[in-house]
């Protein structure tokens, strides 16, 4: 065997397939990483109107700083609502704009270029459905100001103490 059929028989095919086993793993981490930024932008906007209230909400603000470990811009945005969300801070609202804007940049370098900050901004709300076509029909939990010494949550709760 000579030195250029034992290249053509063992090493070029060697190589070839050590090149395309290295790009395939890029390709796949790339897409992962894609898929990851998708998940945590739907988890984001699905609950944007509820906020912590939600585990899938703080699951995802706690993968951004991994999942978007390349944005300086929106890491930056998460730690400045993180520090905006304690108190006394927490009650200027501030918090609320810088999310949005957290989201639109997210968006922006996960290739939603479509999505505006309106569109984040505005969101569906049952609540103010409820303002504007009340429905009577539908019982409420009664505010804690509507409640009297008579009823029976408190005549229990006040038997435990």
């Amino acid at each position: 065997m000579t030195t250029l059929e034992i290249l053509e028989k063992i090493a070029i095919p060697l190589i070839a397939a050590g090149i395309g086993a290295v790009l395939a793993f890029r390709y796949q981490h790339t897409l992962e990483l894609k898929r990851d930024k998708r998940h945590i932008i739907q988890a984001l906007m699905m609950y944007r109107n509820v906020g912590a209230n939600e585990l899938d909400f703080i699951k995802a603000l706690n993968a951004v700083d991994i999942v978007f470990h390349d944005n300086k811009k929106v890491r930056g945005l998460l730690h400045t609502y993180f520090d905006q969300i304690t108190e006394p801070y927490f009650y200027s609202y501030q918090w609320r704009d810088t999310f949005f804007e957290m989201l639109h940049e997210m968006a922006q370098s996960s290739g939603y270029n479509n999505l505006t900050k309106d569109d984040i901004r505005n969101y569906y709300s049952p609540r103010a459905l409820d303002w504007h076509y009340p429905n009577t029909n539908v019982q409420r939990p009664l505010s804690e100001d509507t409640l009297t010494a008579d009823t029976p949550t408190k005549a229990v709760n006040e038997g435990k103490d």
